[in-house]
């Protein structure tokens, strides 16, 4: 016969004497009740703290796409600037004309305020190419470094950035890795071709013969017929190489 859970639940050493199966589970049972009355504080206290993990869980999802949303609507006004060469306007933005009540941000806020969101991360990109074209080399490098994506073709243009600072203060070697990495980034980028010639050039410029050689005959091959191909050629004849 199975005792009631009040009889259960007097029992003090339950190893003392010998209870069946399902009484076990009603002792647990009564157990459980009599932690929960006797600690309630502590278990509405982790309710509220669940709740509030939730709630704030809920509020950064929707912080973020606000925030990537309103990264793209800033970048889509400022690109007029950057497009049309006005790289001083496309850095700082424009305060004396406004949209929809705002002025136009440039891309040194949008990278700075809005980085972790995709239009961030571009901005930044299209900040250092801007400031590499006023000759502010030190700047165009910090932008560069601050750029990244999940896009091939866009961190392809993130590593030739970052080739051309190298090149310009006369690390060749070093430009030539970047630009080749940035060519094996997708071969079917259209910049690609460019990267493999600058590379090869760097590895020219630098002594590194043996890696220029080999980049110009992958110009020759994977570009017949081409002005890359033409060039790499040129090039191969300067090194006394057929193909």
């Amino acid at each position: 016969m199975i005792r009631s859970q009040r009889e259960i639940a007097e029992i003090k050493q339950p190893g003392a004497e010998r209870l069946s199966s399902t009484e076990k589970l009603l002792l647990r049972y009564e157990n459980g009740r009599e932690w929960a009355r006797n600690n309630q504080r502590v278990l509405s206290g982790v309710a509220v703290v669940i709740v509030a993990i939730v709630v704030g869980l809920w509020w950064w999802a929707g912080q973020r796409k606000a925030n990537a949303d309103r990264a793209d609507t800033y970048l889509s006004r400022v690109e007029m600037y950057y497009f049309g060469g006005d790289y001083r306007h496309a850095i700082d933005g424009d305060k004396s004309r406004r949209i929809d009540g705002e002025p136009i941000f440039g891309l040194r806020y949008i990278a700075q305020e809005f980085g972790s969101t995709p239009a961030g991360s571009q901005a930044a990109l299209l900040l250092g190419n801007s400031y590499y074209a006023l000759g502010k080399y030190d700047s165009a490098s910090k932008a560069f470094d601050n750029a990244s994506s999940d896009y091939p073709i866009i961190q392809a243009s993130i590593d030739a950035g970052k080739a051309a600072i190298l090149e310009h203060k006369g690390n060749k070697l070093e430009a030539a890795k970047l630009f080749e990495s940035a060519a094996k980034r997708d071969m079917t980028n259209p910049l690609a071709a460019d990267y493999l010639l600058s590379a090869a050039r760097d590895d020219a410029a630098a002594k590194s013969n043996d890696d220029a050689i080999r980049i110009y005959r992958q110009l020759a091959a994977d570009y017949p017929n081409s002005q890359f191909d033409d060039a790499a050629r040129r090039e191969l004849l300067k090194f006394n190489v057929e193909l």
